[in-house]
């Protein structure tokens, strides 16, 4: 009896201990859900809200910048490469491995997955972690877009508040469009169409199964599983198949080892690198290895292959192929090959521009846009074109005498333009040689002095305009500065003598440039205003005024033969230039023509700004004046088979600075040569005029001929070249056909007796320290004496309609032999 009563007493002890324990776990369970309720209210009750409806615009999409044609130049994108594509081009195996691997009730739950969240608690508790990951794809969504990384409770309360408002308004295709556009997959590469281009170099369309499952792999850890990781090159190794990746060098070498530059010119010489990677691992900026299969990556997988068979994602026999696909690495670029980043440099700095003050976009929206907006931004480049000049830059024989400074840059540097005159779009551009590298120095925006290359703007042209002729008269005889002392010298110490603007021109006189300076207007100060006035309007933006220095700008008639405080910039006087190659009309360069958004909308359209400089008669005889300096002066190294040329070259004190700018009736480019540190060339302008030569006779090959077109009012009349006036019986060997504006042309003839007094040539001499030859003082008492015969005055010229003064029929001392080549 006593016994069944202690049975009874255990058993009722047992079952209210039981009913204790139970009610104990329920109070704790209410209490902890009271606690959890309270923490979730208070999170929820900070959180933002979102608008589902917006999240394609919140997307970060890579740019890309094409050529005019189409063809990609460089892919433009911030911190990471992502490029946004529909669902519809993901292949349906793309999809499902993320969906096996990473969320496998994805079309089951409506964001947020109850029995994973379960699971990944009771893994957290067990390891004291928060290791477990239980985020569906839609919370991984949210947190790619509205969240940050950090592994919280209250970031988990957040995404999982986000993803069940995204399931409210989005489907799951489009849920699972967005993740696989903004799923980071390491090495920079953000979404599936970026990665596919990262590690196999194809679109994401083209992807295989055995690719798709390696891809799906990366999201567990982006370090650990990316398809590929590097290794050193071996010395001996070799270079068949190999796969290149490169990166800034942290620790930059003081020098490169005898065996590693031999390895990268046996790279340069396989076309494994271009000319621009070879300059930079030659001086130490970057370091490149080889991408070998991550074995971490081929086992993770496997793992996905095998959710997808387990999912009947893929048969036994599809799991099979994929698990015996030989994986191949095939790094993508992200530039095109044997491309400098001058021109790129310039497109996107345009575009910012225009964003700025075209849309009102703040610097910062402008550079979001550009670097995340997903724009797709047309070009203004010919991708031949730039090539041609790229490969003539790369090759030493243009450049004479080159060497490396102290810091391993080539020199002479050098850069070119070429500019379509009729719409201001540049087709190539180069900014220096044989260097790599993004954001570096372009030697074609930054001003250089420009030498002779500046006559025809400064003083021909409004010459021209303000009503002188081609055949006007110039008396090349000496000439003072305002404080007496014989200035300027011609190049060869020899003066012309009464002379045409055209003889002028053609020779290069520096003595007629400046006489013809001065007479642009009523007073010096005037004339020293007109110059400005055209450079100014002709788009050259480098020139120093008196107000901005008082002691050091341009405000004098050196302007008309070059010298200038900074120079001017290749890029502006190709398209000065271009003015006159376009009737009289200047066009401001121009890089792309449009940017459309990545929907095909398009956000900027790119047209030149147009200003009219002079009349398209005054620009055609300047043009037939710059032909004569390539058919019979200083520029005829410039010339190329069956096509016109128009031009000027440019040299400046002591070889410093070579320059020919030029054109034909299709393109106006500009070459210029010169040391970073001024140095003396091993040649004048003959260099560039031949460099510019062998470049665009490549840029016209298989163009049809084609001449100058001559506006209407043009006129050609013979002329007497030593007066300017109509030809006359006497004028003989003297007699020349000039155009001219009609209405402008002589209206009396010649009546001189054109007798030229024979003198012998005085050579130029090798000059002492003094800047002085051995032979100056006697040639310049040969001046004088000269001058006290009377022969002339110091500004004696013969007006556009032949009413000169009928002096100047002697000549001081010259030289009647050709002009010196590359002048």
């Amino acid at each position: 009896m006593s016994t069944d009563n202690s049975n009874k007493k255990l058993k009722k002890k047992r079952k209210f201990g039981a009913k204790s324990i139970l009610s104990t776990f329920i109070v704790l369970f209410l209490l902890l859900g009271v606690t959890a309720g309270g923490i979730i209210f208070a999170v929820l009750k900070n959180t933002s809200p979102i608008d589902p409806s917006n999240i394609q615009n919140m997307l970060d999409d890579s740019s890309f910048i094409y050529d005019k044609d189409g063809n990609l130049i460089e892919k433009v994108h911030s911190d990471s490469f992502r490029s946004v594509v529909s669902i519809e081009t993901m292949p349906k195996d793309l999809q499902n491995a993320f969906i096996a691997i990473e969320d496998e009730r994805f079309y089951k739950h409506h964001g947020v997955d109850p029995k994973r969240i379960i699971g990944a608690v009771i893994y957290d508790l067990k390891t004291m972690s928060k290791a477990q990951g239980a985020s569906t794809i839609t919370q991984q969504l949210a947190k790619n877009i509205y969240l940050t990384h950090e592994k919280t409770y209250t970031r988990k309360i957040k995404d999982m508040y986000y993803a069940l408002e995204l399931e409210r308004y989005l489907t799951k295709d489009q849920i699972l469009e967005m993740y696989l556009n903004t799923i980071y997959l390491g090495r920079g590469a953000t979404g599936a169409q970026a990665a596919a281009q990262t590690y196999f170099s194809k679109d994401v369309s083209e992807l295989n199964v055995a690719e798709c499952a390696i891809i799906a792999g990366i999201t567990k850890n982006p370090s650990r599983y990316s398809p590929f990781t590097t290794e050193k090159i071996a010395s001996g190794e070799s270079l068949d198949n190999i796969q290149l990746i490169f990166y800034p060098n942290s620790t930059k070498a003081e020098s490169i080892p005898a065996e590693e530059s031999a390895l990268f010119s046996q790279m340069l010489s396989k076309g494994l690198i271009d000319k621009f990677q070879y300059d930079q691992l030659n001086k130490g900026e970057i370091v490149v290895r080889k991408a070998v299969l991550n074995p971490s990556s081929v086992e993770r997988q496997l793992t996905v292959l095998g959710k997808m068979l387990e999912l009947g994602f893929i048969s036994q026999e599809q799991y099979d192929e994929a698990k015996s696909y030989p994986i191949e690495i095939k790094i993508g670029s992200k530039s095109a090959s044997g491309i400098s980043s001058y021109f790129g440099d310039l497109v996107k700095k345009q575009v910012l521009q225009e964003l700025i003050t075209e849309k009102g976009f703040s610097e910062d929206e402008a550079r979001d846009t550009l670097y995340k907006g997903g724009l797709r931004i047309y070009s203004t480049m010919d991708m031949n074109m730039q090539k041609i000049v790229e490969k003539e830059f790369e090759n030493p024989a243009n450049f004479p005498g080159s060497f490396k400074d102290s810091s391993g840059t080539v020199q002479p540097q050098a850069s070119m333009v070429i500019m379509d005159p009729k719409n201001g779009e540049v087709r190539a551009l180069v900014g220096g040689r044989m260097i790599g590298g993004t954001k570096i120095f372009n030697r074609a925006i930054n001003p250089r002095q420009p030498g002779s290359a500046i006559k025809p703007l400064a003083a021909y042209l409004p010459a021209l305009d303000k009503g002188m002729t081609a055949a006007t008269i110039i008396d090349d005889s000496p000439h003072y500065d305002d404080k007496g002392n014989l200035w300027p010298r011609n190049y060869d110490r020899k003066y012309g003598g009464p002379s045409t603007m055209r003889a002028l021109l053609t020779r290069s006189s520096n003595v007629g440039t400046v006489k013809l300076a001065e007479m642009l207007s009523t007073s010096k100060a005037q004339s020293v205003k007109t110059m400005i006035s055209y450079l100014e309007k002709l788009g050259i933006s480098t020139i120093v005024k008196s107000k901005d220095n008082p002691s050091i700008n341009d405000e004098n008639f050196s302007l008309s033969m070059g010298g200038m405080s900074k120079g001017v910039t290749n890029l502006e006087l190709t398209a000065a230039y271009g003015a006159i190659a376009n009737s009289g009309v200047h066009n401001e360069p121009i890089f792309f023509t449009r940017a459309e958004t990545a929907n095909g909308d398009v956000l900027l359209e790119n047209k030149p700004k147009t200003r009219k400089v002079v009349s398209a008669q005054v620009a055609f005889i300047l043009q037939d004046l710059m032909k004569s300096v390539v058919e019979d002066g200083t520029g005829s190294r410039a010339k190329i088979a069956n096509m016109p040329v128009a031009g000027k070259t440019g040299t400046t004190s002591n070889n410093y600075d070579a320059w020919f700018v030029g054109y034909t009736p299709y393109y106006v480019g500009a070459t210029w040569i010169g040391s970073d540190l001024p140095r003396e060339l091993s040649t004048g302008s003959k260099m560039s005029a031949m460099l510019w030569s062998k470049i665009m006779s490549q840029v016209h090959s298989g163009l049809p001929a084609k001449q100058f077109d001559q506006p209407d009012g043009i006129i050609k009349v013979s002329i007497c070249s030593v007066s300017g006036k109509l030809a006359s019986s006497n004028c003989g060997g003297h007699v020349k056909s000039e155009v001219f504006a009609s209405g402008t042309e002589p209206k009396s003839y010649c009546s001189l007796s054109h007798y030229v007094a024979p003198v012998e040539p005085v050579e130029e001499q090798p000059t002492d320290a003094n800047g002085l030859s051995p032979n100056e003082a006697e040639w310049e008492n040969q001046v004088e004496e000269w001058l006290d015969n009377g022969n002339t005055d110091n500004n004696s010229t013969t007006n556009n309609n032949g009413n000169g003064n009928g002096k100047g029929n002697n000549k001081p001392p010259q030289d009647n032999s050709a002009v010196p080549e590359g002048y």
